[in-house]
């Protein structure tokens, strides 16, 4: 590797560059490459067969926080039959339960579709910590997205012993009060602290038990919380190196993100404030590095992106990676949060071979088509994005006979990026 003289880019289709550059572009983007029966698909242009790498699988929508900026909020809003954020009841469309996740798990688990665990708020589902151990036991990759607030002890325990790749917390602020006003809920409830003695206590937990299971942080920053940033990073450094070394693995930053429904609070000089703290150079990104913290700032998400091209292949990457609703129901792709034109079927009443092959799926598939889905709605720092704009390009070298020349750059991405046990940081 180190005699290499062109170094093939994760992110860009076939090509090569310095040394420099290779080290400087995110690995993670070139990832996908070691799922060799997905390649296959793709190289042979067949992108409506693709299985998932991974769903997002959320066993409630129901959350004790109403964050105005969250990308789900038009899932729990619009598209269940409970107002969660004024009346948090559980109905068959909020809350799933332990009889229907187990046909899920199982139905994931013929093709060892990873799961993420995400909402809502995840741990308001108590299933979630005995599903986590039989996910582990059926051979499932897993992870957790979690506000915090409920955990403790006894819970974190339960998730470390089902081997899950990583917990994240969305931390977001420590200051109590910018804490409350961020994530909408009642000050008197005092979520903020709660949270804060968690995370010390999975940093502990990771530290001592030197688990395989790793600990993050994001932090999704508008001008809610960006006078909050810097005593967020400070706090988080000051942990880990009151916890030893090992405590927390990374923490992401990024600014919020116009989902649909989302009400953020960007400004002209929001970014310039964010990176003056956590971009490349700054004084207390350093710190949180020394720390031992993986300091994550994504491109998509802190640079203007790309236009989408205009054309009329419709989604081409939505088998990557998907949605199952707290009623079972798949989502053709991860970035429509519940969206209910885009389910192709129940997962916990049928497989997802007969999900794949069904008129329903075909229907969503042209839907998003006709619709030019990609172009329109598509988030610009999602993988739907991201992959959409990548197997683009090698639909126009297959145009310009360059097939050859795709092959050897999968096969030097093989060679020379780290291979991945998961598919949850691609």
């Amino acid at each position: 590797m180190t005699e290499r003289e062109r170094w093939p880019l994760p992110d860009k289709v076939a090509g090569y560059g310095r040394r420099d550059e290779f080290d400087r572009a995110r690995k993670e983007a070139g990832q996908w490459v070691f799922w060799h029966d997905r390649v296959q698909l793709v190289l042979a242009g067949r992108y409506d067969e693709v299985k998932p790498l991974h769903v997002e699988l959320s066993p409630t929508y129901l959350c004790n926080f109403a964050c105005r900026w969250c990308s789900c909020r038009s899932a729990r809003e619009e598209w269940s039959d409970a107002d969660v954020f004024s009346h948090p009841r559980a109905t068959p469309l909020t809350v799933i339960r332990d009889t229907k996740l187990d046909r899920v798990l199982t139905n994931l688990a013929e093709h060892k579709v990873g799961i993420m665990w995400v909402g809502g708020e995840p741990t308001m589902n108590p299933l979630l910590y005995p599903a986590a151990v039989k996910a582990d036991r059926l051979g499932l990759s897993q992870c957790l997205f979690t506000n915090g607030s409920l955990l403790n002890a006894e819970r974190a325990a339960a998730l470390f012993d089902a081997n899950l790749v990583f917990i994240r917390v969305s931390l977001n602020a420590v200051t109590g009060d910018v804490h409350a006003k961020y994530h909408d809920y009642d000050p008197r409830r005092n979520f903020g602290s709660r949270v804060l003695q968690n995370l010390a206590e999975l940093a502990r937990m990771r530290s001592e038990r030197r688990s395989g299971t790793l600990v993050g942080v994001s932090v999704v920053v508008d001008e809610g919380n960006i006078g909050d940033l810097e005593p967020t990073a400070r706090y988080l450094a000051q942990l880990c190196e009151s916890q030893g070394s090992g405590g927390i693995d990374y923490a992401i930053f990024r600014p919020a993100f116009p989902f649909y429904t989302a009400q953020i609070d960007i400004r002209n000089d929001t970014l310039d404030k964010f990176l003056s703290v956590v971009g490349p150079g700054a004084p207390l990104r350093q710190a949180l590095v020394d720390s031992g913290i993986d300091v994550v700032v994504p491109d998509q998400s802190a640079n203007p992106a790309p236009p989408a091209e205009r054309d009329d292949r419709g989604c081409i990457a939505a088998g990557l990676f998907g949605e199952v609703t707290p009623n079972g129901d798949m989502v053709a792709c991860s970035d429509r949060y519940g969206n209910p034109d885009y389910f192709i079927g129940n997962v916990a009443e049928a497989s997802i071979d007969d999900l794949w092959a069904g008129e329903r799926r075909q229907s969503v598939l042209q839907l998003a088509r006709e619709t030019a889905c990609y172009q329109t709605y598509c988030p610009s720092n999602g993988r739907g994005f991201f992959f959409n704009r990548l197997f683009r390009e090698i639909e126009r070298l297959r145009a310009d006979g360059r097939m050859d020349e795709v092959r050897i750059w999968i096969d030097d991405l093989r060679a020379v990026l780290p291979t991945p046990t998961h598919s949850f940081f691609i």
